[in-house]
């Protein structure tokens, strides 16, 4: 391998404990990075490359200067779960670590026309936080490759990977082209799930119309229903959800059992909570005692339902992890 490769390798052995710790500060800045934002992100893991595989890179590859040369010896996986998820991702990633745009390749837009197969956004960054210790040290000369792609696009690069890559040049023609044309398929179930969010995102628009003008009110409360009864109700309120939903699609379905629970079974009941002088004082009292200034109009879904809930039923409400927001309980009458 080289003198200077053989010095080198020994020391990244000799090092690699802190380098699977360095690995772990960056899955906690990285699910940091993404928390808070409805970005439907699936899984978040990272590794340190084990020495062996290291060592076989440097063969491979015949670096010279490994501590130049490689760019994933921490990697990282942000898995979402629609590909149009990927991007957006991506920007928040960018906002909170030093990205390499030399290093760094959108895998996906590489293809070209005609062309199917791996789909992911590879961006190589350097944490701007490294703590302190051995930790910091590596972290501040050591790059993470963030490989970010959706659900079934990861699904085929693992398979792939596991069959195609590993049986190398002497897979036959007939597989490959299987393997390529699994890659297209999956990348119309990709677009066509993402269709499919986007038409229910436009299905809670046309209910919250119909609620406004006091039609269907009789609808028995669930998951849709109830995100179209809340942008009906309360259109200035904080948008947690994806494509400006008030809640996360995940997040509606639980808060909907939750209020059916506590005897709001129809959109009409959940309507005439909303608009109680007791819940809308809760939720007035919540926006007097945020941290920061706060409309109450622009109070989020968790607030309002939480006021409602905390009013019928303050045995369920205190048993919700997504109610112990000390000003919620203290608001309410």
């Amino acid at each position: 391998m080289g003198v200077r490769a053989d010095a080198w390798l020994l020391k990244y052995r000799s090092e690699f404990e802190s380098y699977k710790a360095a690995a772990s500060e960056i899955e906690v800045q990285i699910v940091d990075a993404l928390k808070g934002h409805s970005l439907n992100v699936q899984l978040v893991e990272t590794r340190a490359k084990s020495p062996d595989s290291v060592a076989e890179k440097i063969r491979r590859r015949q670096y010279g200067d490994p501590a130049r040369q490689f760019d994933d010896l921490l990697g990282a996986r942000v898995i979402t779960l629609f590909d149009h998820s990927v991007e957006d991702a991506v920007t928040k990633l960018r906002g909170r670590f030093d990205v390499d745009d030399m290093r760094s390749i959108n895998k996906t837009k590489a293809l070209r026309l005609r062309q199917v197969g791996y789909r992911s956004h590879h961006l190589v960054l350097k944490a701007r936080k490294t703590g302190l210790g051995t930790t910091a040290d590596i972290l501040k000369r050591t790059f993470v490759e963030v490989q970010v792609r959706s659900v079934l696009s990861h699904a085929w690069a693992e398979i792939e990977h596991s069959l195609r890559y590993k049986i190398g040049s002497g897979i036959p023609e007939e597989l490959g082209r299987r393997f390529d044309a699994l890659a297209g398929v999956l990348e119309l179930a990709d677009r066509e799930f993402s269709g499919i969010e986007q038409a229910t995102v436009e299905l809670v628009v046309s209910k919250s119309m119909r609620y406004r003008n006091g039609s269907d009110l009789d609808e028995a409360l669930s998951t849709i229903q109830l995100l179209a009864a809340l942008k009906s109700n309360r259109p200035d309120m904080r948008t947690l959800g994806p494509h400006g939903l008030v809640l996360s699609i995940e997040d509606a379905f639980r808060f909907a059992k939750l209020l059916q629970d506590c005897g709001k079974s129809t959109v009409e009941s959940l309507v005439a909570s909303l608009t109680n002088n007791e819940v809308l004082g809760a939720i007035a009292r919540y926006a007097e005692l945020s941290d920061f200034p706060l409309d109450p109009d622009e109070a989020s879904a968790i607030v309002a339902i939480g006021a409602v809930i905390g009013i019928e039923d303050r045995d369920l409400f205190e048993s919700v992890e997504a109610f112990k927001d000390p000003h919620l309980s203290e608001a309410l009458p």
